[in-house]
This record gives structure tokens, sequence and C-alpha cells, in this order.
């Protein structure tokens, strides 16, 4: 769509990375340039709340990310009125500015800073944006009229979505429910597999859940504050099938029982404005993350769309109530490295909100990349204290505490999560979890039994794949978990995490070696950026002997996974540096592998490497198995 291209392109432009077809891009006229679009202002109130505290006037960062990376919206605020002035109309600082406008209710500078953006008021950024700021005028009709002229642009159901927003920033609720009943109808309403997708259809409707399930969440909202009970239930069973643990359903469906408005408050124009931000910072951010997917680009640290990360962060600002959405910011960020940042976005959840919970949980995982083990267990009991009948969130509990290396508090969380639970394939979740934990503290034997007991319970994709990852370390269990693991390849042979699966699998018994190199070869030949498949060929060749082609996969592996340590790459890599004979190498990367928090069984071996270096004797060398592909790299620099 237009308004996509140009402000993916924006945020590379306010990077001072300026293509040349961006840079053709027309100055703002003379006249707008004179117009208060230069004024230094304050940014608003609620574009300030998740920016450092006391944070100095003339900071910089290097670039639109980092400050990303940090929350500081109020940063990229004043920034973006500087380059405005100086004629840098991007799309990036379009949005900015006008987010800042619009909150403040300064309706005409919002009109100016449209005009000035590229492309003017016909261009793509005023295509996103025009229809809400002539609802702050006054003239929803004709925002509505607005939305039609350029729908064109963009996928079913924003459209849709952005006529239901414009309606329901006024009040007019009927109008609203009727462009979200006619969005329902018209929508593809199958959850996807929980398998991998085989077919077009099936790959479509992965990609379009989780804008269906927020679509038709909207009009569940209106049907149930119009008091339109057997619709609002019926949407509010379809995001059910989508995202069965929704807090937010469940407590509405309950106040929708008992003859009570929901509880998220009526939009106005300012929070129907950040509604819809999120819902395009979605969809950006899926199609920048595809198309680097197409390109075969290497995963790369920090966010994965900076352009979606800032719509959606100035979304949830903009909409206050809007707590689902600040999880899903805080974690995007963490995962990206903006610990801090994160922790600002969270703490705007509320402890009264259906989401608080889950907000203890999201400030555990913060405390836990910051190594603080016992602030993290602290946000785990605030979470437990929270959880009501939540199971998900006990179960969240006790994965924190197995993260911090606490199985006397992990166990004993999952036991209570498994009596909450009646359905099967929630017990086989419960049941997966605890024996994740039993593994991690290395009782394989309690760790397979309770998997066991899963399977039983359920043979979804998901319980199969942890069946074999927790089956394939017991000896007495191996056989099985290959037997799944087979079941699994069966089903979709073209799926590299299936295959993947398998071959490590069969890897670790000799009997199993060649047979899982040649699985393996198959995958990498598919995967050369899953550092998962990557690094199980290359400790495919190190049990070979082939210790230099090990070398070269699994450096690829760990640079593959740099922005998440992996203590499994590490310690192979460690290892394969030992056999190379590169021994302070070696025991910087054991190290390395202790700081990634490793299973108790993989820690106990790291502790004594460390003190003994590798005492087993070198994996000898052998022929590689003929394989129909290409012999594998001699030389990192040959992948």
């Amino acid at each position: 769509m237009r308004w996509q291209a140009i402000l993916a392109a924006s945020i590379a432009a306010a990077a001072g990375v300026t293509s040349a077809a961006y840079a053709r891009e027309p100055a703002a006229a003379p006249a707008l340039q004179e117009t208060a679009l230069t004024e230094e202002r304050v940014p608003n109130e609620a574009l300030r709340r998740t920016s450092p505290p006391n944070a100095a006037l003339d900071r910089t960062y290097e670039g639109p990310e980092q400050a990303l990376l940090q929350a500081d919206i109020d940063y990229l605020v004043r920034e973006g009125r500087r380059a405005i002035a100086r004629g840098e109309n991007t799309a990036l600082w379009t949005a900015l500015v006008f987010a800042d406008d619009l909150a403040s209710g300064r309706n005409a500078e919002a009109r100016r800073t449209l005009t000035a953006a590229p492309g003017g008021l016909n261009g793509g950024i005023s295509d996103m944006l025009e229809p809400f700021l002539l609802a702050a005028e006054g003239r929803v009709d004709r925002g509505v009229e607005r939305v039609d002229s350029s729908g064109g642009n963009l996928p079913a159901p924003l459209p849709e979505v952005a006529r239901g927003l414009v309606f329901e920033s006024s009040g007019r609720l009927e109008e609203a429910a009727a462009v979200y009943a006619v969005m329902v109808e018209r929508l593809d309403t199958t959850p996807p597999l929980d398998a991998e997708p085989r077919t077009p259809e099936e790959f479509q409707r992965a990609l379009n859940a989780a804008r269906v399930t927020n679509s038709v969440y909207r009009a569940a909202l209106v049907h149930h504050r119009l008091g339109r009970t057997e619709d609002a239930r019926r949407y509010y069973g379809i995001v059910q099938q989508f995202a069965p643990r929704s807090a937010d359903v469940a407590a509405n469906l309950v106040r929708l029982a008992a003859g009570q408005p929901p509880v998220e408050p009526t939009l106005d124009v300012r929070s129907a404005t950040g509604r819809w931000m999120l819902f395009v910072s979605e969809y950006l951010t899926q199609s920048e993350s595809l198309a680097a997917m197409m390109a075969q680009q290497d995963p790369t640290g920090g966010l994965s769309s900076a352009s979606g990360s800032a719509l959606l962060q100035v979304g949830v600002l903009l909409a206050p109530e809007a707590d689902d959405w600040r999880l899903y910011a805080a974690q995007q960020l963490l995962d990206a490295g903006g610990a801090d940042g994160a922790e600002r976005i969270i703490t705007m959840v509320p402890d009264t909100s259906v989401f608080a919970a889950d907000a203890q949980i999201v400030r555990a995982e913060i405390a836990l990349e910051r190594r603080n083990d016992e602030a993290a267990m602290a946000a785990a009991e605030r979470a437990l204290a929270q959880a009501g009948e939540r199971w998900s969130i006990v179960a969240s509990a006790g994965d924190i505490y197995r993260r911090a290396g606490h199985a006397d508090r992990a166990i004993p969380a999952f036991d209570r999560a498994l009596g909450m639970v009646a359905e099967p394939k929630d017990r086989a979740d419960v049941l997966g979890w605890r024996a994740y934990a039993h593994r991690f503290a290395g009782n394989l034997s309690a760790a397979t039994t309770d998997m066991r007991a899963a399977y039983e319970l359920d043979q979804s994709v998901d319980t199969r794949l942890l069946y074999v990852s927790i089956l394939m370390d017991d000896p007495r269990a191996w056989r099985d978990g290959v037997a799944v693991a087979r079941g699994l390849f069966a089903e979709q042979p073209d799926s590299v995490l299936r295959l993947n699966a398998l071959g490590y699998a069969l890897i670790q018994r000799p009997e199993g070696l060649e047979e899982g190199y040649r699985l393996l070869w198959r995958g990498f030949n598919n995967g050369q950026q899953d550092y998962a498949v990557v690094d199980s060929l290359g400790w495919a060749y190190y049990q070979y002997g082939q210790f230099e082609q090990a070398r070269a996969l699994i450096e690829r592996a760990n640079d593959l996974s740099e922005h998440d340590p992996n203590a499994e790459i590490l310690d192979h890599l460690g290892d394969i540096y030992w056999r190379l004979n590169r021994r302070d190498e070696a025991r910087t990367q054991w190290r390395a592998a202790l700081e990634a928090r490793p299973d108790a069984i993989r820690r106990r071996d790291l502790e004594q490497k460390l003190q003994r270096g590798l005492t087993a004797a070198a994996p000898r060398t052998r022929e590689l198995p003929q394989v129909s592909l290409p012999e594998g790299p001699s030389q990192r620099e040959d992948l």
C-alpha cells in the first residue's frame, strides 16, 4: 500500500539513510514552514508517559530505533517538529507530530501537519490519518467518506475497521455496529491450524489471525454496549476460538450475562486514533517481517519493524485502555533488548486492569533479563495473588520460577495449575510445562512421565514436538521420542521444524547418526537462516569427527542466535574449539553458555569442562555419508 511503503522508508530517512526514491519527495512550501509547525512545544502529556524520567531536553539517539527501544516518544515528537521545520517531511515525523496535535486538540495544526506531509492531503499518510482528524473536526460522515476514497490501499478488514472506529469515536454506535456486522460476515473466521500452513488458504489464515481477532473483538464490544446480547456473545465466541485464554473476553462475557457494559470505556477521537494506529502497526510489522523472510535475510537483533513499533507505541499512549496491546509492546521491546523502555510501558497497566496479572509476568521477565532473580520471583508472587481462576497465569509464574532455577517453587505452581483445569488440551499444556521444569531441573524420569501423560491427552503438533524434545534426552525413552518425531515428519516432510526435530533426535544416539545426518542436510538446504537446524547439522559433523566443518556451521548458528544467546549452541561451540586446540576460546564459550541459563544437566557438564576441559575421547574422524545435496562447507565464509 502507498502509506506502508512511505512510512517504512521514512524510518530509514530519519536515521540518515535516505533512498534516492525518497529523496525526490518535495519539501514543504515555505509558507507552511512558517506556521506553528516550527514552534518548540512540550509534547502532550500522554505522549510523555513512557519517556525516561528526568531526561535532558538535549538528549540524542543514533536514530529513531534507539529512541523506540527506550519508549521515548517525547523525544521523537520533539525531533519530528524540528525535522518538519527543516522541510524534512517524512511519514514518520508526520505521524508523530499529528498524534501530538490531535491529542492536544490542535485540529488546525494537525491539518497543517498533514498538508505538509509527503503527498499532502492526497498522499498515503493522509489516507491513513485524515479520517480521524475529520471526526475530531465534527465531520464524521466526511471522515467515513475519506476512508472509502482510500480503502483500496488497505487489506480487509482494515477499511471496515477504520469506518467503525470513526463512528465509535463520535458515539454513533448503531452505525459502527452495522459496519462491523457486515465486516464479520465477509471475514473468514476459521481459526488457523496449530500445525504449519500447507496450503495458500492455511497460510493466509495464519497471517490474518491477529487482525481477525482484534477486528471481531471490536464488533463484540459495540454490540455488547448496545445491549445486543446474542450478537455480542456470538462475536466473543469467535474471538475465543482464536484466543481461548483472553482475560478481557472472559471478563466481558461475565458482564454481558449480568447486563453490565464492557470493561473497556467507550472511545473518543483520541483513543479511536490510537486504536487505529495499533491495527496499522500490526500490519506493518507483519509485512516487513514477511519481506525479510522472503528475501532470506539473516535474523538481526533489535526491532523487526521500526515503523510498526513507532505506531504501536504511539497507539498505546493515545488509547489508555489498550492494556492488551501494552503487554505486546512491552514484550516486543524486551525481546529487542529494550528492557528499560519495556518497564516504562508495562508500568502503565494499572492493578485494576483485567491484564494486571499478565503485566506482573512481563515485569518478572524484565527482571530475569536483568539477572535480578529475586525481583522476578517477587513479580511472579504478585501474579499468583492476582491470578484468580486463570490457570495460565499460575503456569506462567511457575515458568518464571523454573527460569530462575527454583524447581522447588516451579513444580508446586504447575501442580496448582493442573488442579484448575479439566479440558484435555489444557491439562496437556500444564503437564508439558511441568515436564519441561522437571527436565530443566535434571529429573529426566519425572519429565518423561509427565510428557507421556500429556501425549495421552493431546496429540496436537505442539504437544508432540515437546514430547520429542523431552524424550530424546532420556535413554530409556529415546526410541519412543524418535517414533513420534517420525510421525510428525511423515505428515509434513517439507517442514524444516519437523525435519530438525527428527534429525536432532536421531543424532543423540550412534544408531541414529547416519540417518539424522542425511535428514539434517536436507533441512539445512531449506533453512539456512534457522539457527536450530544449522546447529543440529554442525553437531552431526562434530560426531563424525569433522571439526572444521562443524565449526563453520555452529559459528553461523551462534551468529544467527546472537540477539538471544543459546546455551546449547555456545556449549557446542566450546566443545569444537577444544577439539581444535583453541582452549581459551573454548572456555570463553562455555562461560557464555553458563551465563545463558542452561538446564541443570548442562550446567553441571559446563562447570566440569571449565575445571578440567573435555576429558572424554574425541569422536574419531569418519567418512561422511553420501548425500544428494552438495557437500558441506569447510570454511565459515562458504556459508
